[in-house]
């Protein structure tokens, strides 16, 4: 593991997200936390605020993780949400100080299907 704090507290926040463990979640954020949804125009001010609305979504989500890279204060996160209804592909933005996330965002994107016209230049990605 890290000797950076800062990676430390990246890495075992979006793991506790994949578990659903959000004592976790909470404790890794910092007092001062502002929490973005850039795509739905909202922002959530505060630890309380944060979880308080995770703990209200309308079921629990499936969250993997497919990569977790950056540093040392910011750190970005490619995966994927099931909230029931299908993968949603997901981006997590995460700056960090002193070992605590101190701003995030998160982006959210339905799958699609890959124009055609780039076919002879792509190859497929995988999950």
């Amino acid at each position: 593991m890290s000797a950076d704090p800062n990676e430390r507290a990246v890495r075992e926040y979006f793991a506790a997200f994949e578990r659903w463990d959000l004592e976790t979640v909470e404790r890794l954020l910092a007092e001062d936390i502002i929490e973005g949804r850039p795509q739905s125009g909202e922002r959530f001010v505060g630890p309380a605020n944060v979880v308080g609305m995770l703990r209200n979504l309308p079921s629990r989500p499936q969250i993997a993780w497919r990569s977790v890279r950056g540093g040392p204060a910011v750190w970005v996160a490619e995966g994927i949400v099931d909230y029931g209804d299908g993968p949603v592909h997901l981006v997590g933005i995460v700056e960090l100080a002193g070992g605590e996330v101190v701003r995030s965002d998160y982006y959210f994107s339905d799958p699609f299907e890959a124009p055609e016209y780039r076919t002879p230049w792509a190859e497929p990605a995988g999950s």
